[in-house]
């Protein structure tokens, strides 16, 4: 089935002005100005964030994987800057081969699918039971606000399982995320906010810090505990590398959930006859969640900085200069995506997506991500009769440049008959 994203524009003439992604009306639907970059400005510098946007699929494939001239290591101290809460210690995300290397091993043995697939019935159950207190809060039908009722707190809930710890506090994980992800717009913000960042920050790694002087001295088998025992070729992590591994892993696990969830049911009411066949066809979960992944994201852009000067589309990028590769341009390119405008569940993909990224930093987190976001709406589907966004139109976002997902989705439901 082929569908288009109704009422918005989607190519490159469709649009005036240029391509800021910090510009609200960017924000609201950057997608035609992707189109136009991809067409005209493949490599684009940006005044406002001092740094180059990379559009076209190749392109961006090439900065993704030659990590030489296309380093990581500026990603984390740009993005978090003094509110990084181990600022001395960077995560993996924000190494370079040799190091990434030691640390990506030995994290991925927290990430196995074996272990993942272990949570599956708990994440089936959680989900459950969010829906639970929905429905004796709301009634048997009604309205609820899908992106902060379930969508945040289902992964902070999962996480708490991973983490082995109550789920009391997982209302305070989505805040300590949210707080720390705002800090890469830290210049816009006023001392109110930032304080508040600050505060988020300092709680997040004393919370971690406390876990994990608990977990040495009695190891079990959540995710700190793995990252504790994790050996390669006899070496293992420090406490400072476990305990950043832990808070990217938080801060990357809770959010991309979060907001796939959301944008999954945009699309699901912008296209309410692939609604209908979902509902009919459970089985067709997984492609439509492919689908959400590429033709709408829960993440833009990506970082990197370059080690030299270099040339990518023509365009001369002088050393030390910023880069930003646009994967969810990437992802609706012409040249690797059949019509990649029109939403289809039912499309043959025959390049990989952008969406984890490509090379050493493909993301560590993408298999929990698919088994969490599929366990949430299979139950979902399986438990309404209507679960449906009163609009999508005039979505209000996050608050971010980067990242994307709506901040609040109201929904109608109603409860399936037993």
């Amino acid at each position: 089935m082929n569908t288009r994203d109704a009422g918005s524009a989607t190519k490159a003439e469709e649009v005036s002005g240029t391509y800021d992604p910090l510009d609200p009306v960017v924000k609201q639907n950057p997608y035609p100005y992707y189109a136009k970059l991809r067409r005209d400005e493949p490599v684009k510098w940006l005044e406002g964030l001092k740094a180059f946007s990379v559009a076209r699929y190749d392109d961006i494939d090439v900065v993704l994987k030659d990590s030489e001239i296309y380093s990581s290591a500026e990603f984390w101290p740009a993005l978090l800057g003094e509110y990084d809460p181990y600022p001395n210690d960077p995560p993996f995300i924000s190494m370079d081969p040799p190091g990434h290397t030691h640390l990506r091993k030995l994290a991925n043995k927290a990430f196995m699918p074996s272990r993942i697939n272990l949570l599956r019935e708990r994440a089936l159950a959680i989900a459950n039971e969010l829906f639970d207190d929905i429905v004796k809060k709301h009634g048997p039908e009604g309205e609820f606000d899908f992106a902060w009722d379930f969508a945040a707190l289902f992964p902070v809930t999962v996480f708490a399982e991973v983490l082995g710890i109550p789920t009391t506090r997982r209302a305070e994980f989505k805040v300590w995320v949210d707080d720390i992800i705002a800090a890469a717009n830290r210049a816009s913000y006023g001392p109110e906010r930032l304080a508040q960042i600050r505060k988020s920050s300092d709680t997040a790694k004393a919370f971690f810090e406390e876990l994990y002087d608990e977990r040495v001295n009695n190891l079990g088998d959540d995710i700190i505990s793995t990252l504790i025992t994790a050996e390669v070729d006899g070496e293992r992590l420090s406490r400072s590398e476990v305990l950043s591994t832990a808070i990217l892993l938080l801060i990357g696990g809770v959010e991309t959930t979060t907001n796939i969830l959301g944008n999954t049911f945009l699309e699901l009411h912008r296209h309410p006859e692939v609604y209908d066949r979902v509902r009919s066809d459970p089985s067709l979960i997984p492609a439509l969640l492919e689908e959400v992944l590429r033709f709408n994201p829960s993440v833009h852009i990506i970082f990197r900085n370059t080690t030299r000067d270099t040339e990518l589309a023509g365009v001369k990028i002088p050393k030390g200069s910023a880069v930003m590769p646009l994967v969810a341009c990437a992802n609706r390119d012409e040249t690797k995506f059949s019509d990649p405008e029109t939403f289809n569940i039912d499309r043959k993909i025959d390049f990989p997506l952008m969406t984890f990224g490509q090379g050493p930093h493909f993301c560590i987190g993408n298999y929990l991500m698919r088994m969490e976001t599929r366990a949430a709406m299979e139950v979902a589907m399986q438990r309404f009769e209507i679960l449906m966004p009163v609009s999508s139109d005039n979505v209000e976002w996050i608050d971010s440049y980067f990242a994307r997902g709506p901040h609040h989705l109201t929904v109608r439901y109603k409860v399936r008959n037993p």
